[in-house]
């Protein structure tokens, strides 16, 4: 079995005869190409739809697509920019539509992709477990980050992968297990060390002050300079802190990608912006992941993972 089709049989669970839509634009047409083929393969009724390249700002696809995507039974969105966090994706879900988001995908992530999906499922709800009694969560690096934020009563989200009931969204790579936090209750300072969403690869951290919740100041040289702007373009909700979530995928390994690197086990990541579909209220233009190495993460007062690798 290839790369791809352990992807559909086993992440997706593609059956012949269901509707596949792949949504993609002109910088992913080739892995597109790939899941279009596989899919042929497995007896699936595939479509596929090029968009053009979207700004972070402007992630939500044309209505034309929008309504096709509510209508299939699987969506793959093979893009540059994540539709993850859009109204499309939360209006499909609605309807049943199982939907794979790959944003910023390259043939680099390829590793993170061929991996045991059920050996992974079973690790990521392992760790939900003693995640959901958790009520407040710190997290500490070497270089400096020292955050605390309440979890309060919600749910606890696992990206495995598995695509197995109708409204089920996953990103491929998968592997991560996190939260919206309550919006208003984060304090401290986070120290971005690998890579930003619409910044990419860090050469010298960045430094981000929040306070309720929201940033209130960014440190660093051109790496921050980058992400203040992209907040900047985006409003004030831009700046919310909306996502704590720690990567499980021991076959994804730092490559300067966030899709790929936030899932990597040992790693770490706080997004700002939108969590509407992830269980929060921030409603946003943006959603913008950062990625930490090697955190140590208390929940409540107990140490659950020590210089990234957990000790539970």
């Amino acid at each position: 079995m290839n790369l791809i089709e352990n992807i559909l049989k086993n992440s997706v669970l593609l059956k012949p005869g269901e509707n596949v839509l792949i949504v993609f634009d002109e910088e992913k047409e080739d892995i597109a190409s790939l899941f279009f083929k596989s899919c042929e393969k497995l007896g699936a009724e595939v479509y596929s739809s090029k968009i053009k390249v979207r700004k972070e700002t402007e992630r939500e696809p044309p209505l034309a697509i929008k309504e096709a995507m509510k209508f299939s039974d699987v969506v793959l969105a093979i893009t540059s920019i994540s539709l993850t966090h859009t109204k499309a994706v939360r209006e499909a879900r609605k309807y049943g539509a199982r939907i794979a988001t790959m944003p910023g995908i390259n043939k680099r992530m390829f590793p993170a992709l061929n991996l045991n999906y059920k050996k992974l499922s079973e690790e990521c709800k392992k760790f939900a477990k003693i995640f959901e009694k958790a009520k407040i969560i710190k997290i500490k690096t070497k270089l400096g980050s020292n955050v605390i934020l309440k979890k309060g009563k919600r749910k606890v989200q696992v990206d495995d992968g598995i695509l197995d009931k109708p409204g089920s969204l996953h990103n491929l790579p998968a592997g991560e297990v996190g939260i919206a936090p309550l919006e208003n209750s984060s304090y401290g300072k986070i120290v971005f060390d690998t890579c930003v969403v619409g910044v990419g690869k860090i050469k010298t951290p960045i430094e981000v002050d929040v306070r309720k919740g929201k940033i209130v100041k960014i440190f660093g040289r051109e790496e921050a300079k980058k992400l203040k702007e992209i907040l900047r373009k985006a409003g004030k909700n831009s700046k919310v802190l909306c996502e704590f979530s720690v990567g499980m995928n021991r076959k994804a390994k730092i490559i300067g990608n966030v899709l790929n690197d936030e899932k990597a086990y040992g790693t770490c990541h706080f997004a700002f912006g939108n969590n509407k579909s992830i269980g929060g209220k921030n409603e946003s233009k943006v959603h913008i992941d950062g990625v930490l190495k090697s955190p140590d993460i208390w929940f409540d007062d107990k140490l659950i993972m020590k210089n990234g690798r957990l000790v539970i």
